[in-house]
């Protein structure tokens, strides 16, 4: 595993972009960064966009990991091959604890600031920062955000570090056990990051798009989860899917969820498909009403 990781990390990194080429390189601040040890600063919503991978040896990996699936699928066999792609491919699980609230902790590898970044002898990226979820603000202090809500069984995923998020402390509680609905910011008829937010402590910019990729991605996860348009019920349920879909379709996957799927597979042995393929979240859940059959004839995504 680590060996293939190297084919798949930065391999140099300098103060002066090169151009003509697929990397982008950073000044090495580290030290600078280091002094800060607590607080908030700005991150990637003041610009963080950085890949810190190459763009070519990324896409063969890719191909390589979704080999044997079939990509005629759709619907629930579709789902169900990427569930089976994933339990053989997740070697094993970071573990809650180890998720821990600085940034000593697992983040460092999946959520870290590129502006901070550093690496290992492997040639992993990793940061002394961590972006926190909803806003991108770059933190060292920071809490645990349950995706899909541990009210709602958001347990069965929680050792997964692709479901679980570092968020600071005003941006969890903000939500609650919500499920994500667009323009809503009341905790018991649904939550939006963008509706919550924009106004005062500032959104990434596509989050709306990453928190629909995660919650897809804990259907994979878990095959004792479900995805529905019931916004107030507790239990295995969340959505609401047909925001969820548009969310989707309206916000490309963006370099931080890739960043997240690099550091994701060396800690874990997988990937959250629905980076990878952003068209295999219309293919199995597109069909689900007119709304989301539209936004993902929009977004150029076949749902069968």
């Amino acid at each position: 595993m680590k060996k293939a990781f190297k084919l798949i990390s930065l391999l140099a990194f300098s103060s002066v972009a090169l151009t003509g080429c697929n990397f982008i390189t950073i000044e090495d601040n580290s030290g600078q960064q280091e002094e800060d040890k607590g607080g908030e600063q700005g991150g990637e919503q003041q610009g963080g966009e950085q890949k810190i991978y190459d763009e070519e040896k990324q896409a063969a990996r890719i191909a390589e990991y979704y080999a044997e699936i079939d990509s005629s699928q759709s619907g629930t066999t579709l789902l169900s091959s990427l569930r089976t792609l994933n339990l053989k491919m997740r070697k094993s699980q970071v573990g809650y604890s180890a998720m821990s609230t600085s940034s000593s902790g697992m983040f460092k590898w999946t959520d870290y600031d590129p502006s901070s970044v550093k690496f290992n002898s492997d040639g992993i990226p990793y940061g002394t920062r961590i972006l926190s979820f909803y806003s991108g603000k770059s933190t060292t202090t920071f809490n645990r955000e349950h995706t899909w809500p541990k009210s709602r069984d958001g347990n069965l995923v929680e050792n997964d570090i692709f479901m679980t998020r570092p968020t600071i402390n005003e941006e969890n509680s903000d939500r609650g056990n919500s499920v994500y609905v667009t323009g809503m910011v009341s905790q018991s008829n649904g939550w939006d990051p963008v509706a919550a937010f924009q106004n005062n402590i500032g959104v990434y910019e596509s989050i709306r798009g990453e928190c629909a990729r995660i919650i897809f991605y804990c259907m994979t996860a878990s095959d004792s989860l479900i995805l529905n348009d019931n916004t107030n019920n507790a239990g295995n349920n969340m959505g609401k899917i047909t925001d969820l879909i548009k969310w989707a379709c309206e916000n490309p996957v963006n370099e931080r969820e890739k960043r997240r799927n690099v550091g994701g597979e060396y800690k874990q042995g997988n990937r959250n498909a629905f980076v990878d393929h952003p068209e295999y979240a219309c293919k199995i859940w597109g069909n689900h009403n007119s709304e989301t059959k539209a936004a993902c004839q929009k977004a150029n995504y076949a749902t069968n």
